[in-house]
């Protein structure tokens, strides 16, 4: 009875943590977990400034509202996604989630505040296996308590909660649970053990594989130790069965997934190739020697919106709040069970050394050595790892100062080493100050954006050249550093002195805490109403009242720090450029040339002869693309000049000035020409191809697929359907003609004319061309199927099969031991009984 009284004020202390830290979501249920007044810096985006928002809003929440919309409009989940690049497949882009089971269940509710509390649910979850890993190693409550807390308000995952990098959570959040099965795996409790191959399948289906890649490579080096250890002690039988037992559930949870990752990897064939990182471009979102100043606070180098460290806050904060610190450095110097906590500290070190990156040696090497680690270009989200390790070894620290070993002459020498600890600490941070220039105060909201340079230029008026002496400022006017300093010495003061109750002060400390973690997490979570995302604005009614230069269907080129994913897809907008990098690679060439678009251009060189040319060649191929892509509008913060536009309306939004320009020579969705002219494939040939012919003439194929004879001129199609998947146009021809659709072709799209099937061709390097080989009235109807989804639907439903089968298996096995153990027993005792003689 009092060990399930324990656990339920486990239960309420955890769940308590969470409401602090989630307050204001508490508060504000219809809320996004957002700072809606002030944008965060991230000194490692240089080509644009950053408007307010996280990737929530910028990427996440548009994602789940039109798969929201879909789901209710048409009762099922599309394959492809039609909004961004012209179209790219939905299933097999790895961070659609679209096969997570959590995501699913809430689609239906169409709520934006939804991913925000399924992130709370996660953490939550998360806690709870954290708290059952530490009571599998043999902790108390009480430690366990504390190690799920400090997981669960770890200050680097609500630092990414905060900057809305959800389904990186979702995923780390099953590390506990993947822990503790992995011991039951090595344990050989094989019925626990079953659950690890279902638990690494949900890591990847989460939306984010990078999360789950390292955590599947901590344990295959685990189980690699282990093999050896087996083999030097036992002979390789018993090295290669643990070998053979970690493949076969390697290969059961990827089969699981397999629905995902299948079709994942067909797409790859297509997307972009630039996929495969080289070590060159990986220099950002590392450790420096600037973040140890966030042990002692996790706000010492400013908070997300005023950060002056390096890159930004969320990716690199290198913090466990300053009470677990102590509590894991007891663990680590006097916890008894020392193979226990050398493993942890094996993990914590090797995650924070690779955390460093470049300079520390260890990412550089796994990134050359291991395959699939160069897909990855964000080494500092190995601090997952590190946080859970930290957050166990201050359950353990709590476990140490409770014990009666550790007694009253370890809290002497807590108590002593903490104070020549302080006294270092304090005397650097003393001679910092005097070299601080000014206090960072919170940025009053401008009137528009700041860019990048603004905002290093309003840091540097600050003094963001002595970074030290400001980060030892903060931490001097931090109060939660504070509240945990003085909490800390007033408990060790106690602690010291006290004959007994020490297992209370050791749990004091370590609600201690987890108090300084809900401060810290309270005062970083931000909850902004949808309306300052969501809902009319003045550039969706601007474009709302123009007149676009084409009928039908339309897109828009829009500059993404006025004029944001969400905004333009709530409003019924599709923006060509979206945040987001999964492109298919032939659409991505002819995007390209877009990126210089609605910036201001460079003026050309005078003294260069050639500058100009090259600049009006550019524009050309820039009004081409624009033309074929169906562009009708281009939002801008400014008028423009190239390309020269008539102009629509000017205006403000959100404190920003917009200029809506409209194309006079777009081309309609869909239209058929008369003729192909015959182009190679490469992008090369297509932007020249692009210039030379007009497109209203002719589409570039690799070769004209109908005969000789009459040719239907050029002609709009009507387009008549919004389903993604399955795009119904009418056209009405007197000859045959070539049906050009502005969309990305792709394998897995087949087309139909008046219930024929035809050939569906790759024309103009990218889009979708249909033969129309007679006149008449055409409905053409084109389906997608996604590439690999049967196969990988086959895959999983086998693995799901197998892996219940096995379960089902090995509960019988156990069964049938737990009865013949029984029996056996029961045989020995009815024995012993009949062969037992009473004396006299």
């Amino acid at each position: 009875m009092w060990r399930r009284l324990g656990e339920l004020f486990a239960g309420l202390i955890v769940l308590s943590l969470a409401l602090t830290c989630f307050a204001r979501l508490v508060a504000e249920p219809s809320g996004l977990l957002v700072d809606g007044d002030r944008p965060s810096v991230d000194h490692a985006q240089r080509d644009d400034f950053r408007p307010v928002g996280n990737d929530l809003t910028f990427f996440y929440l548009p994602h789940y509202t039109q798969l929201a919309d879909q789901l209710a409009r048409y009762g099922r989940v599309p394959h492809w996604d039609s909004s961004g690049f012209a179209g790219r497949p939905l299933v097999g882009n790895p961070q659609a989630g679209l096969f997570y089971l959590p995501l699913r269940l809430i689609w239906n509710l169409r709520t934006p505040s939804a991913l925000g509390w399924l992130t709370v649910g996660h953490l939550l979850w998360a806690s709870l296996g954290l708290f059952l890993l530490m009571r599998t190693m043999g902790a108390g409550v009480a430690a366990a308590t504390v190690a799920a807390g400090c997981f669960q308000a770890s200050p680097y995952v609500l630092a990414q909660v905060f900057e809305g990098h959800y389904p990186h959570v979702w995923a780390a959040s099953w590390y506990p649970w993947a822990f503790w099965a992995f011991v039951q795996f090595r344990n050989r409790r094989w019925a626990r053990a079953l659950t690890l191959a279902p638990i690494l399948a949900m890591a990847l289906l989460a939306g984010h594989p990078q999360e789950w890649f390292y955590l599947v490579f901590v344990l295959s080096v685990w189980t690699l130790w282990d093999a050896v250890h087996d083999g030097l002690a036992g002979g390789p039988k018993t090295a290669f069965a643990r070998l053979s037992g970690w493949s076969f559930v390697m290969a059961l949870s990827l089969g699981l997934a397999g629905v995902e990752l299948i079709p994942a990897i067909t797409a790859q064939t297509w997307t972009l190739r630039g996929s495969h990182l080289s070590l060159g471009n990986v220099s950002r979102y590392q450790l420096h020697a600037l973040n140890l100043f966030q042990l002692l606070s996790p706000g010492a180098l400013g908070e997300p919106n005023n950060y002056f460290g390096h890159d930004n806050y969320w990716e690199t904060v290198l913090s466990m709040g300053l009470i677990p610190l102590v509590l894991a450095v007891v663990a680590a110097a006097r916890h008894p069970d020392r193979q226990l906590i050398r493993g942890w500290l094996v993990l914590i070190v090797g995650a924070l050394v690779f955390a460093g990156g470049r300079k520390l040696g260890l990412f550089p090497l796994l990134f050359e050595c291991v395959p699939g680690m160069n897909r990855f270009r964000v080494p500092s989200r190995s601090l997952f790892l590190a946080s859970l390790g930290t957050a166990a070894m201050a359950g353990f620290g709590v476990e140490t100062l409770a014990l009666r070993s550790f007694g009253a002459e370890g809290w002497q020498w807590l108590a002593r080493h903490f104070r020549r600890v302080a006294f270092v600490v304090g005397a650097i941070l003393l001679g910092l100050l005097p070299f601080s220039t000014a206090r960072i105060e919170p940025r009053t909201l401008p009137d528009r954006a700041l860019s990048l340079r603004e905002i290093r230029t309003l840091l540097r008026s600050q003094g963001e050249s002595r970074p030290a002496a400001l980060a030892a400022d903060q931490i001097a006017r931090s109060g939660t550093f504070w509240f945990a300093f003085v909490g800390t010495v007033v408990i060790l003061a106690v602690g010291r002195r006290a004959a007994s109750h020490r297992q209370g002060y050791a749990l004091s400390l370590g609600l201690l805490g987890l108090i300084e973690l809900g401060l810290s997490g309270h005062g970083l979570l931000k909850v902004t109403p949808p309306s300052r995302f969501l809902g009319p604005d003045p550039i969706s009614q601007a474009l709302r009242a123009a007149v676009p230069p084409v009928d039908g269907p339309f897109r828009i080129r829009a500059r993404d720090s006025l004029y944001q994913d969400l905004r333009a897809s709530s409003n019924g907008f599709e923006k060509i450029n979206v945040n987001d990098s999964f492109q298919i690679q032939h659409a991505a060439d002819l995007y390209e040339p877009l990126y210089a678009l609605l910036y201001v251009p460079p003026v050309p060189d005078p003294n260069s002869l050639m500058s100009e040319l090259i600049a009006e060649h550019r524009q050309e191929n820039r009004q081409r693309i624009l033309d074929r892509m169906n562009v009708a509008f281009l939002v801008s913060d400014h008028i423009e000049t190239d390309p020269h536009w008539p102009l629509v309306v000017t205006g403000r939004s959100q404190g920003s000035t917009f200029s809506i320009h409209r194309n006079p020579t777009a081309m309609p969705r869909a239209y058929v020409v008369p003729r192909a002219e015959p182009t190679a494939e490469d992008v090369g040939s297509a932007l020249a191809g692009f210039r030379a012919v007009d497109p209203r003439e002719a589409v570039l194929l690799p070769s004209d697929p109908l005969p000789a004879g009459p040719r239907q001129p050029f002609t709009p199609a009507v387009w008549g359907s919004a389903d993604p998947d399955r795009v119904v146009i009418h056209a009405k021809t007197e000859a045959p003609g070539l049906l050009v659709v502005a969309d990305t072709w792709m394998p897995g799209w087949h087309a139909q004319d008046n219930g024929r099937s035809v050939v569906l061709l790759r024309g103009n390097h990218a889009q979708r061309v249909v033969p129309l080989t007679r006149g008449g009235h055409h409905e053409v109807i084109l389906r997608y199927e996604a590439p690999g989804l049967k196969r990988g639907s086959a895959v999983t439903l086998t693995s799901a099969s197998a892996w219940i089968a096995v379960a089902v298996a090995t509960l019988f096995w156990q069964v049938r031991c737990r009865v013949r153990t029984r029996t056996s027993v029961n045989r020995r005792a009815r024995e012993e009984t009949e062969t037992f003689t009473p004396c006299g």
